[in-house]
């Protein structure tokens, strides 16, 4: 069972911001408007919400980011400290507006969004200290600059810590090589189906190294586990009423990592992240939804247990 309250052991590396949800019957087209409903302004960003949904799994998480010295940086910083994350290697940034997002999310559920970029997005090499990674066993990754992740990289294996990395389509350079270089370097993948086709095209197959975890985010579909060229464990999503999926891979890939922190196999920390990733998409915002470790206990003793193959 995880230690609630002891020194942090995974480090999330990336992104933190505000976002700012609404709600409409579809996102527009060129030249086109529509109505829309502000729904909620809450914290958000990959790192951040992988971060959260550890912390409330019961795991005890640093988040490395970057943030503006703005009312909107303080309003997510005061959030993040509610959800008792480690904060203390927090880069804030003297003038720089917080970063944040746009999210439109359409009758299904589903979500497009645009970036408002700001010089507070990411933290740079130089925020990256050894002290930020002491007692860290792992360090998570979004997709970040190239040379932020290397550094970040480097310090990890210097403290003994494994490595997983988020990598999305839209993170590939037109070469894919220094994409394949942060590739080779870590221990576990994450991947959605609909970025891993862009992603092998650039660098050719990512799951057929021996020492690789390959996971595969599947939607609907729920989600794989691969190994050495080898799926070693699968399971179907679960059908949930769906509010809002902003953050649901990241809801799963922080429980993926608690489960496996903890001790778990391929196939129960799958089970435990596919029950995680269900439950999150039940509220609008990418961190409202994400559920205690009681949550997902209830709702797998609700559930058949699904049989995973080798």
């Amino acid at each position: 069972m995880t230690d609630v309250s002891g020194a942090p052991r995974l480090l999330c590396v990336g992104d933190m911001d505000m976002d700012i949800i609404l709600r409409v019957p579809k996102p527009p087209g060129p030249d086109q408007k529509v109505d829309g409903e502000r729904v909620l302004q809450c914290p958000g960003g990959m790192a951040a919400n992988v971060a959260v949904a550890a912390r409330r799994l019961g795991m005890p998480t640093r988040l490395l980011a970057a943030v503006g010295d703005d009312a909107m940086g303080a309003e997510a910083r005061a959030a993040l400290e509610r959800e008792r994350l480690d904060l203390d290697h927090l880069a804030v940034r003297p003038g720089a507006a917080t970063f944040f997002c746009v999210i439109m999310v359409d009758d299904r559920g589903e979500k497009s969004l645009v970036k408002a970029l700001s010089p507070a997005y990411l933290p740079r090499p130089e925020d990256l200290t050894p002290k930020a990674f002491d007692g860290i066993a792992h360090l998570h990754m979004t997709f970040t600059r190239h040379d932020l992740a290397l550094r970040a990289i480097e310090l990890a294996r210097a403290a003994g810590a494994t490595v997983s990395l988020d990598l999305e389509a839209a993170d590939l350079d037109s070469s894919g090589g220094s994409v394949r270089a942060l590739v080779e370097a870590v221990d576990l993948l994450f991947l959605s189906a609909q970025s891993r086709p862009a992603v092998e095209a650039a660098i050719g197959p990512v799951g057929d190294r021996a020492d690789r975890t390959v996971v595969t985010t599947m939607g609907d579909a729920g989600a794989r586990v691969e190994r050495g060229g080898r799926e070693v464990a699968r399971l179907p999503g679960h059908t949930v009423p769906v509010t809002d999926t902003s953050g649901a891979g990241d809801a799963f890939a922080g429980a993926f990592l608690t489960a496996r922190l903890d001790g778990a196999d391929d196939a129960t920390a799958l089970r435990f992240a596919n029950a995680a990733a269900a439950l999150s998409v039940r509220a609008y915002g990418a961190q409202t939804g994400l559920p205690d470790r009681s949550e997902v206990g209830a709702f797998l003793d609700a559930r058949t247990p699904k049989d995973t193959h080798a």
